[in-house]
C-alpha cells in the first residue's frame, strides 16, 4: 500500500528542539537494512521487505505555527515501509493490523509528534511558559482508491501536554511515476480540539501583557498544501525534496501570539532507495 505523504503534518514547531529530542532514533531508523547492497540476481527476486527511501538533508522551517521568524537545520529524512506493515513516513511512525485482500484499504495505529515553543522562538511569546513537545496516537484508515490514495485517523494526546485529540484526513495523488521521477501533491486538514488549541495558541491570564491579551483558543481548522517527490539517480540513490504550506482558520487564526495565517516548510536531501 502506497503511503500517504502527508507530513501534511510536519509540525513547524521548533525543529532545532524536534531533531535534538528525535535524533537518535531517527537515526537507527536510517540505518538500511542488512544486504541492501545487493547483486544483480538478488535484485530481481519478486518481493521486497523494505520500500521507500531514507537519507538526510537539510528542513527550512516556520520557528512555530503562526510565526514569521524561519530557521534551516540538517536533519534525517524518513519515507519508508517494512512488508506493508510497519512504516515511517517523515515523522508519523505506524502499524497497520488489518488489510483487505487486495492491500487497497488498511486499518492500523499510528503515532506523531506535536511540537510547542518557547519564549525565545517569537516576538509575541517572549515571557510566555513554554509549550511542550507532545505524542499523540491513535487509529488510522487508509484507503488508496483509483483516483487517489485517502487518509484519516483520530489522535489524542498521550503525553499528558495538551490532554486534547485531533482529527486528521488528507489525500495523495502520485502524479508522476516513472524510473527516474516519483512526485504527487497532497492535500489535508487537521480539526484541533479546544484544549489542544488553547494550550498552544492560547493565552492565560498569568501570561497577559498590554500587547498580549489574554485569549481562550477553541476548536479550529488547520489546512495544509504540498508536494513531495523523488529524482533517482541510479545506483540506489535520489534526491528527495518537498514543500508544504499550512494555513491557520477560525480561533487559532485570531491568536495574539499568531502573525501569521501561513507556517511554511521546505526541504530537500539525498538519500537511497530502498
Amino acid at each position: 500500500m502506497r503511503r500517504i505523504r502527508d507530513n501534511a503534518r510536519w509540525p513547524s514547531l521548533p525543529i532545532p528542539t524536534m531533531i535534538r529530542k528525535l535524533l537518535p532514533a531517527l537515526l537507527f531508523c536510517a540505518l538500511p537494512p542488512q544486504g541492501h547492497a545487493q547483486s544483480a540476481a538478488a535484485a530481481t527476486a519478486p518481493a521486497k521487505d523494505w520500500t521507500g527511501y531514507a537519507g538526510a538533508g537539510v528542513i527550512g522551517y516556520s520557528k512555530y505555527v503562526g510565526g514569521k521568524g524561519t530557521g534551516a537545520l540538517p536533519a534525517p529524512l524518513l519515507s519508508f515501509e517494512y512488508k506493508e506493515t510497519v512504516y515511517v513516513d517523515l515523522l508519523r511512525a505506524g502499524v497497520r493490523f488489518w488489510s483487505s485482500d487486495d492491500k487497497k484499504m488498511a486499518l492500523g495505529l499510528a503515532a506523531e509528534p506535536r511540537f510547542g515553543f518557547k519564549g525565545s522562538d517569537g516576538a509575541r511569546l517572549v515571557g510566555m511558559a513554554e509549550r511542550r513537545i507532545s505524542v499523540e496516537a491513535g487509529p488510522s484508515f487508509e484507503w488508496d482508491t483509483p483516483l487517489a490514495s485517502l487518509n484519516l485517523a483520530y489522535f489524542g494526546d498521550i503525553t499528558g501536554a495538551s490532554k486534547g485529540a485531533s482529527l486528521r484526513g488528507s489525500v495523495y495523488k502520485q502524479v508522476v511515476d516513472t524510473p527516474q521521477w516519483d512526485v504527487g501533491p497532497y492535500a489535508g486538514f487537521e480539526r484541533l480540539s479546544g484544549r489542544v488549541a488553547n494550550y498552544y495558541f492560547g493565552v492565560p491570564m498569568s501570561e497577559a501583557t498590554i500587547d498580549r491579551p489574554a485569549y481562550q483558543a477553541g476548536s479550529s481548522t488547520h489546512w495544509m498544501l504540498g508536494v513531495s517527490g523523488a529524482y533517482k539517480f541510479g545506483g540506489g540513490y535520489a534526491l528527495m525534496f518537498g514543500v508544504q504550506n499550512t494555513r491557520l482558520t477560525g480561533s487559532t487564526a485570531g491568536s495574539p501570539i499568531v502573525e501569521t495565517r501561513n507556517a511554511k516548510l521546505g526541504y530537500i536531501g539525498l538519500g537511497w532507495t530502498l
